[in-house]
């Protein structure tokens, strides 16, 4: 098994990362699970909304540094790199409303997919950290243009050059968390709620809301196609 359930209600996808003594590490059999997952969901006309989560008191400890043995070889690295900038672009590119309910530490990648997502629900007591760069490990570009999004690009370097762990107190005022729960009990319920809330509107319309959200205002035409002048 790769370790990932998924549980539908009411319009909504719930895809739980379900490694719990792992801390729900990503593999490679795990990130290729996610993607296929990721693609049926996109062609679901059923779900409106999909909220990612891990099992146990972990949400991800990231890539299982002990999947390839004491000694992996660069090329299996580079492959798991590639499905993890995969996996996130995937969540980026979703027509559906994402949420991550963050149950527990977010490490390396695992806290990639959690910024991949629209919005960030924590229990209190989680924690986050990209510990990649002082091991010694790449990064996957869409993560870090993920995080300077979100917390602007001098925090971004501080955050994964510094390689500091950081609290949900923090984590709501850089902005990269919306609501704090008191427990995961809490966490699972209110994020079910609010999803479920969001499933019951009009696909299109949450679509049209949450697209111009996630682009990258460098990247745009100027100005954007939908303001460019029209001759009459």
């Amino acid at each position: 098994m790769s370790g990932l359930s998924r549980t539908d209600r009411d319009g909504v996808a719930w895809l739980a990362l379900d490694r719990p003594d792992r801390r729900n590490a990503l593999t490679i059999d795990l990130l290729r699970d996610l993607r296929a997952t990721l693609v049926s969901i996109q062609d679901d006309p059923a779900v409106r909304v999909v909220v990612l989560s891990g099992a146990g008191e972990a949400f991800c400890a990231g890539a299982d540094l002990k999947e390839f043995g004491p000694a992996p070889h660069p090329g299996q690295r580079l492959a798991r790199l590639r499905l993890v900038a995969q996996v996130l672009s995937q969540i980026r590119e979703l027509e559906q409303p994402t949420i991550a309910a963050v149950n527990g530490p977010a490490l390396g990648a695992g806290w990639g997919l959690a910024l991949a997502c629209d919005l960030c629900f924590a229990v209190s007591g989680a924690t986050f950290c990209l510990p990649e760069v002082a091991k010694g490990y790449r990064l996957p570009s869409v993560l870090v243009h993920r995080l300077s999004q979100v917390v602007g690009p001098v925090r971004a370097a501080e955050i994964m050059l510094g390689a500091a762990t950081y609290d949900t107190e923090q984590a709501v005022t850089f902005g990269w968390v919306s609501r704090v729960l008191p427990d995961r009990q809490t966490l699972t319920e209110q994020t079910w709620r609010f999803a479920v809330e969001l499933a019951a509107r009009a696909r299109p319309a949450l679509a049209a809301a949450i697209q111009p959200l996630r682009r990258d205002p460098t990247r745009e035409p100027s100005p954007p196609a939908e303001y460019a002048w029209i001759e009459e």
